[in-house]
């Protein structure tokens, strides 16, 4: 019997999110339809049971799934049928699981350390880049105040320039030839 992610949700009492997340997460193997969407057997079902259990996932469902007893004891119109146990209660149960939910438990542990420490290199590789570029722009800026200080202590200390000869100034035209040049 195939069963779809939302309904796999509602038996767990979790979003369908979560039971995809779960599946990536723990790399669980799964059928897809010709859609894409996961197809899930019993016993899919009982290791995703065990993992909810794992995972503390109860605290997602109200608290009337949560706690039966409490559901009981509200008096509501439209209250849900409570469900009896599912037999792959029965499955969970075997110690065959066991090892194997350890191993996972184990092998995530290990990989959440080295995303860690991954994550602290990563971090000082790029402090110690941004210092670097931060000397290298300090030092460039040093040289560059050098350079304008040197420039302006020539302009204020240098005196007329001598290479080009002073040019004499133009002799007015006056008389007739000013009146003449007027037409030409």
């Amino acid at each position: 019997m195939e069963i779809k992610t939302t309904d796999v949700a509602a038996r767990l009492g979790v979003s369908p999110k979560t039971i995809q997340r779960w599946v990536r997460k723990y790399d669980i193997p799964l059928r897809k339809n010709e859609a894409g969407h996961y197809l899930f057997d019993e016993n899919t079902i009982a290791l995703l049971e065990r993992v909810k259990f794992e995972q503390g996932a109860a605290l997602e469902r109200p608290a009337a799934a949560r706690h039966p007893s409490a559901a009981a004891s509200l008096p509501t119109d439209n209250q849900p049928k409570q469900e009896a146990p599912s037999p792959t209660l029965d499955v969970l149960r075997q110690p065959s699981f066991e090892p194997e939910i350890a191993r996972i438990s184990s092998r995530l542990d290990q990989l959440e350390q080295q995303l860690g420490q991954k994550a602290d290199d990563v971090v000082s590789v790029q402090l110690l880049h941004h210092r670097r570029e931060m000397e290298e722009i300090t030092a460039r800026l040093a040289a560059l105040e050098q350079l304008v200080a040197r420039l302006e202590q020539q302009l204020n200390n240098k005196p007329p320039s001598s290479h080009e000869p002073p040019q004499p100034p133009k002799r007015k035209r006056r008389g007739l030839g000013r009146v003449i040049g007027l037409f030409a």
